[in-house]
């Protein structure tokens, strides 16, 4: 039986406090971006002016043209060479990931749960212990500043942990599903493509997120594998705009703003299929 008294802290705690500190968290979140996209809109007298200027006088878009048309720090081809890396090795993740993921969660073999284990274990390493090997491998085989190079670090990265995440999410998808689809006339192939891949459609959609923004993102293997600018991805381009004598404040805020438009247009257009399909899995629950 609920007391008068404890109805009246959880309604207080539950309400003005709770929404208070997902606001203040919010807040503490969201300054950095706010800041630096105010920022981008500031002329250079603004973002070197005494005592500091907030908030810009006018929009001026100056900052963004000059990032993007600039010759010593091309963003533009930056933005294109992350975008094409990204977008391949979000592809060839997803597909490998599926197709790995199914078989070891459907299929009992030798070495399956060694396998698991491996895929496991390599995210107790950081990343910059795959550059030594790698930098000996891409040297030998002339993959240096190519897009191969960046696009195969990106990819040994991202398969382990996007296998292991879709092997645990099969497995929660019932058999019966496709023995019924087999007793139908469906292949395995067949059910995995009609059957198991649409309810899985949420663990593709993270799958994806998480192959996009980790390439997107990366700058060790970018600075290690690409010397020349023209194959420089976005987030060495971002690092090069930082110069020995001064720090372009101006256009490096406008490239920081720009990069995030390709990660939250996908994560806006995948979020859907990620709530249809927790909401169609509800349903049918």
């Amino acid at each position: 039986m609920r007391t008068p008294g404890r109805g009246l802290a959880e309604r207080v705690l539950g309400g003005p406090v709770l929404w208070t500190g997902l606001g203040a968290l919010t807040l503490f979140a969201m300054a950095p971006f706010v800041w630096v996209l105010l920022a981008s809109f500031k002329t250079r007298a603004e973002l070197y002016a005494t005592p500091i200027v907030y908030l810009p006088t006018a929009l001026s878009f100056a900052n963004y043209v000059e990032a993007w048309t600039s010759r010593l720090t091309p963003f533009s081809r930056f933005f294109a060479n992350s975008l094409w890396v990204s977008s391949v090795t979000m592809v060839a993740t997803t597909v490998v990931s599926i197709l790995a993921g199914y078989a070891l969660a459907r299929f009992r073999f030798a070495g399956r749960q060694t396998f698991l284990l491996v895929f496991l274990a390599t995210q107790m390493f950081p990343a910059v212990l795959l550059i030594a090997p790698l930098l000996s491998q891409w040297y030998a085989l002339g993959l240096i500043d190519t897009y191969q190079a960046l696009i195969y670090s990106n990819f040994s990265f991202t398969v382990p942990f996007t296998v292991w995440m879709l092997v645990g999410y099969f497995e929660s998808i019932p058999r019966e599903l496709e023995e019924s689809a087999m007793l139908d006339g469906c292949t395995n192939f067949g059910a995995l493509c009609r059957i198991i891949l649409p309810l899985a459609a949420p663990g593709v959609a993270a799958t994806a997120i998480f192959a996009f923004v980790a390439s997107w993102s990366e700058l060790l293997f970018a600075i290690t594998f690409t010397s020349q600018t023209e194959m420089r991805t976005l987030s060495a381009g971002l690092l090069f705009m930082v110069g020995q004598y001064e720090i372009q404040w101006g256009q490096l805020s406008a490239g920081v703003i720009i990069s995030t438009i390709p990660v939250a247009i996908l994560f806006t257009y995948l979020q859907r299929h990620l709530i249809q399909g927790l909401s169609a899995g509800a349903v049918k629950g």
